[in-house]
């Protein structure tokens, strides 16, 4: 990939610049309010270090920020706005609620329309909206009064601090199983997130494709091995890539692991590089990267890649959730969804997205209450109608009809796939090291180097070298 030019850095830091003063003048970041880190921050617009204090010497010098020693970069000015607390149209106080969540949820979850039906039902309550890819940043800093916390944040959460101390304790709610409670437990048992949203990693195909090479569609009973030869047929007949996935995302790659029963022992070190069934998962990852016939490679930044190849009829199946499915909704697709081919075991990696409220919120009632509301029968019922994401609330996951959108032809029940769930707790990696392990596999993946070398790499990381 060429690098960016002189132009383009200037551009990028300036839209840096821009965005944090339109959060100032939103409202979305407050006096006493702290930004993401530089590195975040950096990752986010695509700049390194140095290029990201520039844009924030620029705040400083306009007077809406200050540095603080090892401590991070905070809001002074006040923003012109309108105050926290607003007269309502019944001559009241509103109390207004900053809300942080991923921007993904605005169409996997219609959070515009949920927020819209809490503010009716509730008169004297208004939401501020704040999407951002750093939510949990924003509790930690206090800048948000409920949060959206998925289960590969709880765990990095978990790893500093297993009491979630910044997080108060989860309203009470429904869900429709335990295991979507088990990532936001605490050390004390109890819940630092009410369970929201979910989904369990699938595998999505194109029923067109499989008909046209007389395939049969994916069975409980698929291996990888089937899906592979499924793949090379519809490869070499139709000309398409017959599997894609971005393996290198730790919501791909770590269902191998799962699915091959490897675990990662204490006291075990360096010796787990060299465990049977590392190598068999990650050979099977491998292996479904490289199927494509006539040398054709699709190699992907996200897993959204992988998405819009399968919408545009390039690729006939996919490893990928409900919440990317939501891309199918507006297009004429006729598609299947079945449960993930197996190793040894069928297994599967549950994702859930939970909402949190912050522990020194000002507003806890009515943080309280919004997200009791989000994860109530109606606006749960909203969300399995409007999207294919899974509601928690189980009256809501269990409505089969009043749909909108092109939903799958053929699909598993939800309540089969509970037994097949599992986290990436499992794993008895830290996610750091998961993250670390993945960069060392690039060059494996990418058949750079064999088996020994990559081994002897995950050595040396293993034992901290």
């Amino acid at each position: 990939m060429a690098r960016p030019s002189r132009s383009e850095f200037t551009a990028r830091i300036r839209a840096l610049a821009d965005r944090v003063r339109e959060d100032i003048a939103s409202g979305a970041l407050q006096p006493g309010d702290y930004l993401p880190s530089e590195v975040e921050l950096g990752g986010t617009f695509g700049l390194s270090k140095e290029s990201v204090r520039k844009a924030l010497d620029a705040l400083v010098g306009e007077g809406l920020i200050v540095k603080m020693k090892r401590v991070g970069n905070q809001v002074v000015r006040p923003p012109e706005r309108k105050p926290d607390r607003v007269d309502a149209a019944a001559g009241g106080e509103r109390t207004t609620l900053r809300f942080a969540y991923y921007p993904s949820l605005e169409t996997e979850a219609r959070m515009a329309s949920s927020i819209a039906a809490f503010e009716r039902a509730y008169p004297t309550f208004a939401v501020r909206a704040i999407p951002t890819p750093f939510p949990a940043e924003y509790a930690e800093h206090g800048i948000a009064d409920v949060i959206a916390l998925t289960n590969w944040d709880a765990l990095k959460w978990k790893e500093r601090d297993a009491s979630f101390a910044r997080l108060g304790a989860a309203p009470r709610t429904e869900a429709a199983h335990a295991s979507l409670f088990a990532p936001f437990l605490r050390a004390d048992g109890r819940a630092a997130a009410a369970p929201f949203v979910y989904s369990p990693i699938v595998l999505c195909y194109n029923r067109e494709h499989l008909a046209a090479c007389s395939l049969e569609e994916p069975q409980p009973d698929w291996t990888w091995y089937t899906l592979l030869k499924a793949a090379r047929v519809l490869g070499g007949e139709l000309g398409v890539t017959g599997f894609a996935s971005h393996m290198q995302s730790v919501n791909r790659w770590t269902v191998f692991l799962l699915q091959n029963g490897f675990r990662f022992q204490e006291g075990e070190g360096a010796r787990a590089a060299d465990h049977p069934a590392l190598w068999d998962s990650l050979r099977v990852a491998r292996e479904l990267v490289h199927q494509q016939e006539g040398g054709r490679r699709f190699w992907t930044e996200n897993d959204a890649d992988a998405e819009r190849w399968f919408q545009e009829g390039r690729v006939s199946m996919i490893m990928t959730s409900y919440f990317g499915l939501n891309r199918l909704l507006q297009t004429g697709i006729d598609y299947g969804v079945a449960r993930l081919p197996r190793l040894r075991y069928d297994a599967t990696l549950l994702l859930v997205t939970g909402l949190a409220v912050a522990a020194d919120t000002k507003h806890a009632e009515a943080a309280e209450a919004f997200v009791r509301f989000l994860c109530g029968r109606e606006a749960q019922l909203g969300i399995r109608r409007d999207t294919l994401t899974l509601p928690a609330h189980p009256e809501a996951l269990a409505v089969l009809d009043g749909f909108d959108g092109n939903r799958p032809s053929r699909e598993p029940d939800p309540a089969e796939l509970w037994d097949a769930c599992r986290d990436y707790e499992e794993l008895r990696f830290g996610t750091s090291a998961l993250e670390a392990i993945r960069e060392e596999l690039k060059g494996y993946w990418s058949k750079l180097e064999d088996e020994t070398e990559a081994s002897l790499r995950l050595e040396s990381l293993l034992l901290g070298k």
